[in-house]
C-alpha cells in the first residue's frame, strides 16, 4: 500500500509539473550563424551550436519561423561528418543526438526562399534568427551575412539585442557580435547591399529605398548614442546615490539603536529589579497576547476564564461548573467573555463544559462561535493598544516611506540601463526602507518594562525552587500559572507541572485551592481546544504561431 502511494505521488508530480520534472539541464555555449546571400534571392544558412549537457539528453531543438512571403526548406543536421535525424513539428525541428554529460557541436543547414527583398537601388536581407519565443540563453551569439560577391557600400544595423553589434568586415561581410543573449528577447538584423549583386532575384518593388534605410539607421544610431550617454551618466552617479542612501540607512540604524537604548536605560533607572511575578499593569489576557506576538487562541481563552475566577468575577463549584458573581469588570473583553460564555453558550449566568459541548455540537452555532471569539479577540488586542505600549513614530515612518518611494524611479532607470549591481542594491534599500515605514513601532517605556519583566519571569520560572514557590502569595501563584498556560511556553509549562506536583506537600488552605485551580485549567483547556477545532473545521468547509521578430519571423533554441 505504501509503495502504491509513493507511485501515485510521483505520477501526480509528473502530471502537474511535466516540464519541470523532465527538463534537460543544458547551456548553449556558442552559436555561430552564417547567412550566404544568393544571386537568385535565396539565402543559404549554416548554424553551428555548441551545447553543454548535464545528465541524459535526446537531442536539441531549433525553432525556425519564416517571415511572411518566405519559406524555410531543406533543413538538415550533422555532427562532424555524421548526419543526424531531423523531425519537423510545424516550425520546430528536433535533431536527434542522445548522450549524457557531454558537450556537443551540431551543424544545422537550411535555405530561406525569397529571403531577399530587391528594390531598384538595393537588396535587403532583414531577419530575426531568434525572437521573444526563444526559451534558451545564448552565451555567445555571432551572425555573419555574406554577400554573393565582395562589395562596398553595405548598410547594416541591428535592433533590440542586436543593436550596436554590427561591423562591416572585409569584402562586405557583415558581423553581428551580440555576445550573451537572454531568453525571451528579440534581435532583428538588417542589411542592405547593392541591387546589382542579385541579378536573378525577383524585384519586390520598383522603387529606391537606400535613403529610407539610411535615415532609419541614422535615427537608431542617434537613439543608441543617447542611450549610451544616459547609461554613462547613471553609471557615473550611481555610486554617489548608493553612498547617500547607505549613509541615510546608517543614520536611521544609529537613531533606532539609540532610541532603544534610551528606553531600556529609562526602565532600569525608574524601575530597577522587578518582582519575580510582575505586578499587574495590564490585564492578563492582554499581557499574554502582547508577550505572544499578539497571538490569541484557545489557550488565551482558557487563561482569560481562569483570570475571571482569580479576580472573583466568576466562581467555580467544581472543575466543570462556573457561576458569574460580578459583571462590573475592569475591561471590555472581560464583559464580552462573560456575556458570551455565561449567557450565549451557558444559561442564566452559569457555564459548564457540557454547555460548551452541546453548543458547538450544533453546526448552526459554529459561525456565531467564530464571530464571538473574534469580537473577544479584538477587544483583547484593543486593550493592548489602549495601554500605549508602542512609541508614536508616525512622522519618522512617513518620512522614511516617502524616501523609499523616491527609490522606485532609480530602480527602474538602473534596470533600463543594465546597471544590475546598482539595481540589486537599490532594491535592498527599497525593501529595507519600505519595511521600516510599515513595521517600525518601538516599545515605549511601559511596553519595554512589561516585556522585560515577563521575559525575566520566563527565564527564572523553570529554575524556581519549591520553597521559593511556597513563599509566593496565592494571587502571584495563580498569575504565574495563568501566564504560563496562556503563552504555552514549554519550559514555563514544565515548571508549572513541577509546582503542581509539589504543591500538596505544603499548606492545605490556599494551596489546595490552587491545585483545584490547575485541575480546572486542564479540563477547560482541553474542551476549548476541541470546540475551537470543531467550529473552525465546519466553518471552513463551508498550430504554428507567428514569430515576434521582423516580418513575423523568429525562432529559438532548446533541447530534449
Amino acid at each position: 500500500m505504501k509503495k502504491i502511494s509513493i507511485l501515485l505521488t510521483i505520477l501526480a508530480i509528473l502530471f502537474i509539473f511535466p516540464i519541470e520534472a523532465l527538463a534537460v539541464e543544458y547551456s548553449i555555449e556558442k552559436t555561430r550563424i552564417d547567412a550566404y546571400l544568393q544571386e537568385n534571392g535565396e539565402v543559404h544558412v549554416t548554424e553551428t551550436h555548441t551545447y553543454a549537457f548535464e545528465g541524459e539528453f535526446n537531442g536539441i531543438t531549433r525553432s525556425l519561423i519564416p517571415k511572411k512571403e518566405t519559406a524555410i526548406v531543406d533543413v538538415s543536421a550533422k555532427e562532424g561528418d555524421q548526419a543526424l535525424d531531423v523531425e519537423q513539428q510545424v516550425n520546430e525541428y528536433r535533431v536527434y543526438r542522445s548522450g549524457s554529460d557531454e558537450t556537443i557541436t551540431v551543424d544545422l543547414s537550411y535555405t530561406i526562399e525569397n529571403g531577399i527583398e530587391k528594390y531598384t537601388d538595393v537588396a535587403r536581407f532583414d531577419w530575426p534568427f531568434f525572437d521573444q519565443s526563444n526559451e534558451s540563453d545564448y552565451n555567445q551569439m555571432d551572425v555573419y551575412v555574406h554577400p554573393p560577391k565582395p562589395t562596398e557600400g553595405v548598410i547594416a544595423y541591428g535592433e533590440d539585442e542586436a543593436a550596436g553589434s554590427e561591423s562591416i568586415e572585409e569584402e562586405g561581410v557583415v558581423h553581428f557580435n551580440m555576445g550573451h543573449v537572454d531568453s525571451g528577447e528579440n534581435g532583428d538584423i538588417r542589411t542592405a547591399f547593392d541591387a546589382s549583386l542579385f541579378p536573378n532575384a525577383t524585384l519586390t518593388e520598383d522603387t529606391a529605398i537606400r535613403g529610407e534605410i539610411l535615415a532609419k539607421k541614422e535615427e537608431l544610431d542617434e537613439k543608441q548614442a543617447a542611450y549610451e550617454a544616459r547609461k554613462d551618466f547613471f553609471t557615473t552617479i550611481s555610486p554617489f546615490i548608493i553612498g547617500a542612501f547607505a549613509i541615510y540607512l546608517l543614520i536611521l540604524i544609529i537613531y533606532t539603536v539609540r532610541k532603544r537604548n534610551a528606553v531600556q536605560q529609562e526602565v532600569e533607572r525608574r524601575f530597577g529589579t522587578a518582582y519575580f511575578v510582575p505586578k499587574e499593569e495590564m490585564s492578563l489576557p492582554a499581557t499574554i497576547a502582547y508577550m505572544n506576538a499578539r497571538l490569541v487562541n484557545e489557550k488565551t481563552l482558557t487563561a482569560a476564564l481562569l483570570d475571571l475566577v482569580r479576580k472573583g468575577y466568576v466562581k467555580h463549584d467544581d472543575e466543570e461548573h462556573f457561576i458569574v458573581m460580578e459583571r462590573n469588570t475592569d475591561h471590555k473583553h472581560e464583559s464580552l467573555l462573560l456575556s458570551w460564555l455565561f449567557d450565549k453558550i451557558g444559561r442564566n449566568g452559569e457555564f459548564t463544559l457540557k454547555h460548551l459541548k452541546v453548543y458547538t455540537k450544533d453546526k448552526k452555532n459554529h459561525k456565531a462561535y467564530r464571530d464571538d471569539f473574534h469580537k473577544w479577540k479584538q477587544a483583547v488586542l484593543e486593550d493592548i493598544k489602549g495601554n500605549k505600549l508602542k512609541s508614536n513614530e508616525g512622522k519618522l515612518r512617513i518620512v522614511v516611506g516617502i524616501s523609499s518611494l523616491l527609490l522606485l524611479p532609480l530602480i527602474i532607470l538602473f534596470g533600463i540601463y543594465g546597471l544590475f549591481l546598482s539595481l540589486a542594491i537599490m532594491i535592498v534599500f527599497f525593501g529595507t526602507f519600505f519595511s521600516f515605514a510599515c513595521l517600525y513601532s518601538p516599545r515605549a517605556v511601559k511596553g519595554e518594562r512589561i516585556y522585560k519583566q515577563w521575559k525575566s519571569f520566563q527565564a527564572k520560572y523553570p529554575s524556581l525552587k519549591e520553597q521559593e514557590w511556597e513563599e509566593l502569595q496565592d494571587d502571584e501563584q495563580k498569575r504565574a500559572f495563568i501566564y504560563s498556560l496562556g503563552t504555552n511556553n514549554k519550559h514555563v509549562n514544565k515548571a508549572s507541572d513541577k509546582m503542581m506536583k509539589a504543591t500538596p506537600q505544603f499548606n492545605s488552605g490556599t494551596q489546595t485551592d490552587f491545585v483545584m485551580f490547575m485541575v480546572i485549567a486542564a479540563a477547560i483547556n482541553h474542551d476549548f481546544k476541541e470546540a475551537h477545532t470543531t467550529a473552525a473545521a465546519a466553518y471552513s468547509s463551508s498550430g504554428g504561431t507567428p514569430g515576434g521578430g521582423v516580418g513575423g519571423g523568429g525562432g529559438g533554441s532548446g533541447a530534449f
